[in-house]
């Protein structure tokens, strides 16, 4: 697997939750960056190349919500996580809606970095495609084949 020269980007306003996803990222190879700056993460995603944003759905002043949908403006094909310990319908509905997958915190480590590895990998906009054509009424932007992938699904939609 190559990992992308880009960093991944992210975005909570809990230092610890940011501390844990950049370890398990760092660890696996991936540059990372990370901020408990929600506002000022905001105009980052719009001016600078990252290889998958990652963004606390509930934050202080900017959601995470909110911060992909400017990456979105910025780059329509840009890969995006949500994260949140408050999964509940509405986060669910608006992750669907943006096209991005929602981990339900708190998320083992293997869980989060399956899933990066799905977001950065080279044929996601392949895998993303077949999903959103798919009629299943629980679409996370992951792929519903069996293997880790499910596993990956299933955590993605508890909460």
């Amino acid at each position: 697997m190559r990992l992308p020269a880009d960093p991944v980007l992210i975005v909570d306003d809990d230092q610890a939750s940011c501390r844990f996803m950049a370890e398990v990222l760092t660890s696996s190879g991936y540059h990372v960056e990370w901020t408990t700056d929600d506002v000022g993460a905001l105009g980052r995603v719009g001016n600078s190349p990252f290889a998958l944003v990652i963004a606390d759905v509930t934050m202080p002043s900017v959601g995470g919500i909110e911060i992909v949908a400017a990456l979105r403006r910025a780059d329509p094909e840009a890969p995006a996580l949500l994260v949140s310990a408050f999964a509940d319908g509405k986060a669910r509905s608006e992750a669907r809606r943006l096209g991005v997958p929602l981990l339900a915190k708190p998320f083992p480590p293997d869980v989060l970095l399956g899933t990066v590895r799905i977001l950065t990998s080279d044929d996601v906009s392949a895998t993303v495609r077949h999903e959103q054509s798919s009629g299943s009424g629980g679409w996370t932007g992951l792929p519903t084949h069996g293997g880790p992938a499910s596993t990956i699904r299933k955590g993605a939609e508890r909460g």
